[in-house]
């Protein structure tokens, strides 16, 4: 899979695969093992099988990412969006979060267990998903750390300068790892500036809820899904905010009313979205 990226800065070895060689970055910041390798590492998205095209997404998708390996190994995903905001996606501490993969075994994340998915929220724009696969357990408490206190099972980024900040730190981790121990794949997504409609109510009452981390502020996220009922034709009623909440009503018609509840986790990145529309019989 995508071959044509592991071809990129291809330059011979030292005559042996056991010996160092200096990783390389790529134009697009990316970084490749210049060396054929016998182990090799593949990430791609639900939508896109072939881990070759760039499906699109639109705010309120669920993204689910899969990543496989010729080799025992562990694996690191990184999410890099197209404002250069950094995520770690593996390892973190939910259910299916380490990161260890047995050869030949597709990895699904979140898996079909987990009881939370990933929503996709924006920014709109171009998104990189890079999968570093390594024999051995790399130590990133320099690019990443998890706190006693973490509520959202992922890492806190602790590097700065996007996607060519991510590729420098990395490649100094890999740098003393013999050649055939390490190398990366790159999976690519659009986020549409368009909004996935909420479901539709199919009884008196229904309730849509979505959690999901975003650069964001609290009222940008409030407006993102506040115009998307708009768009639909509700009216906005009322609008009460605080500092960690920020509560709409809503009216389409007379009988449909709609109650927009955003709240931030204190402290976070991390968004829990509720949606109640109510139709009066």
């Amino acid at each position: 899979m995508k071959r044509t990226l592991m071809s990129v800065g291809l330059l011979l070895g030292l005559g042996t695969t056991t010996a160092q060689t200096a990783p390389k970055i790529t134009s697009q910041s990316i970084i490749v093992n210049p060396v054929v390798t016998p182990l090799k590492v593949s990430v791609w998205t639900a939508k896109d099988t072939t881990g070759n095209a760039i499906p699109t997404y639109v705010a309120g998708d669920r993204i689910v990412l899969n990543v496989k390996t010729t080799q025992d190994a562990y694996v690191y995903l990184f999410n890099v969006d197209q404002k250069g905001t950094i995520s770690l996606i593996l390892p973190n501490r939910f259910t299916s979060g380490e990161n260890f993969i047995k050869a030949n075994t597709t990895k699904t994340f979140p898996s079909a267990n987990d009881k939370f998915t990933f929503d996709i929220a924006g920014p709109a724009g171009l998104n990189k998903v890079l999968a570093l696969a390594s024999t051995i357990e790399l130590d990133l408490d320099d690019i990443a750390r998890f706190k006693d206190n973490q509520t959202t099972g992922f890492a806190t980024i602790t590097i700065k300068g996007g996607q060519n900040g991510l590729a420098q730190a990395l490649s100094i981790i890999v740098t003393p790892l013999a050649s055939e121990e390490w190398v990366t794949d790159v999976a690519q997504y659009q986020i549409s500036s368009k909004v996935a409609a909420p479901p539709v109510p199919v009884s008196t009452t229904s309730v849509w809820k979505t959690t999901f981390r975003s650069s964001m502020r609290l009222g940008q996220v409030y407006t993102f899904y506040a115009n998307q009922l708009k768009g639909q034709g509700y009216i906005e009623q009322e609008k009460i905010s605080g500092q960690y909440r920020v509560v709409g009503e809503l009216k389409l018609q007379n009988n449909v009313t709609a109650t927009l509840t955003v709240n931030q986790r204190p402290n976070t990145t991390t968004y829990d979205i509720v949606l109640t529309r109510k139709t009066t019989q």
